[in-house]
């Protein structure tokens, strides 16, 4: 059981997170270090039209662990999701989403089940979102499951830790999804790799600052969109 890691890079998805990017980025400089000596901390803003870049950029240049990729036009959480992980130069690879709504301290229950495992990945133990989120949710958990099998305790969870090496023994290229299925169809992917994927469960809490993305129709149907093309791809390729 590794009680520190060799190299963190963290990054998370920022878009139109203007209040919230400042306490993610001070969070980390404050709690990541006890994981790990050697850590990058990257903000991947997705086109925001606010001033999240800008506050980002404000940061990278107070600390130079601190970096910002900009996308100069939205390319969807997958997509963001996709930037981070491809940008990562660390030994592990940690990401959570930009709304706070995880304590950065729970990436420690991640790392006391990293021993042996290529990644770990969290489940919320208790939702903070609202109804209708969590109907939509659990529609959506168990579509996946009735589609792809079981096993999955909370697709969509943004608290993950990779080995950075997972991503050149399985490709990004092999994800197509850059909207919200991308986690569930990472999952998927890892999983039928045969690749060691264990799951703990983490805190999670009600959003403070900004409207939630991730409910929308467009974003709903985009993901349910990309879920049936998986299946459809894997049903009539099944060694893809």
């Amino acid at each position: 059981m590794p009680a520190r890691l060799d190299g963190l890079s963290f990054f998370f998805p920022a878009l139109n997170e203007e209040e919230n990017v400042a306490p993610i980025v001070e969070e980390a400089l404050t709690v990541l270090p006890r994981f790990a000596d050697d850590l990058e901390i990257t903000v991947v803003d997705d086109g925001s039209t606010d001033r999240t870049g800008a506050i980002a950029d404000e940061l990278a240049l107070k600390d130079s662990r601190v970096r910002v990729i900009h996308h100069g036009s939205r390319r969807g959480y997958g997509g963001a999701v996709r930037s981070g992980l491809v940008a990562a130069t660390k030994p592990w690879v940690f990401f959570t989403d930009g709304d706070r709504q995880f304590a950065l301290e729970d990436l420690g229950r991640l790392v006391e089940a990293a021993d042996g495992a290529d990644a770990v990945v969290g489940y919320r133990i208790k939702r903070a979102d609202p109804a209708r989120r969590l109907f939509v949710a659990w529609v959506y958990n168990r579509l996946i499951r009735l589609l792809f099998g079981g096993g999955w305790r909370d697709v969509d969870c943004a608290f993950k830790l990779f080995r950075r090496d997972v991503f050149a023994r399985v490709p990004l290229e092999r994800v197509r999804s850059n909207g919200a299925f991308f986690s569930p169809e990472l999952l998927i992917t890892l999983r039928r790799a045969g690749l060691r994927v264990r799951q703990v469960g983490v805190r999670h809490f009600p959003r403070t600052a900004h409207e939630p993305k991730g409910a929308s129709p467009r974003v709903i149907v985009r993901a349910i969109r990309d879920l049936l093309r998986l299946r459809a791809r894997l049903w009539l390729r099944p060694n893809d």
